[in-house]
């Protein structure tokens, strides 16, 4: 169930994600981002050691999966509990929006053959 509170985004929409500049190196040096995104972060304005990286809904779904798969596959405990930091932060993000047009409510429904 979506939370009432939910702002919504209208298609290609951007929306700001705060990282540090340590949380920005990790990503960029350990994970596998598309050109696309890895412009984005490359543009992203840096103010007092934080990155406020600028994208569309899309974008953030891609890099949270980025994240989740070098956090998933790393031996270094370090590593993996600053990743796991990074998609924290990624997931309050995406919590906060919904896009235009989605449904608050979903209804499931169960079709059985007679």
């Amino acid at each position: 169930m979506l939370s009432p509170k939910r702002k919504r985004l209208k298609p290609g929409e951007k929306i700001a994600l705060s990282l540090t500049l340590a949380q920005v190196d990790l990503i960029v040096e350990h994970t596998l981002l598309g050109e696309g995104l890895l412009a984005t972060i490359h543009v992203a304005r840096v103010r007092d050691n934080t990155v406020f990286v600028r994208c569309t809904l899309g974008e953030l779904e891609e890099l949270a999966g980025c994240v989740a798969a070098e956090a998933k596959g790393t031996k270094d405990r370090e590593s993996q509990r600053e990743l796991d930091a990074i998609s924290e932060a990624i997931a309050k993000v995406e919590q906060a929006y919904s896009p235009s047009g989605m449904s608050k409510r979903i209804k499931l429904v169960r079709i059985e053959n007679a």
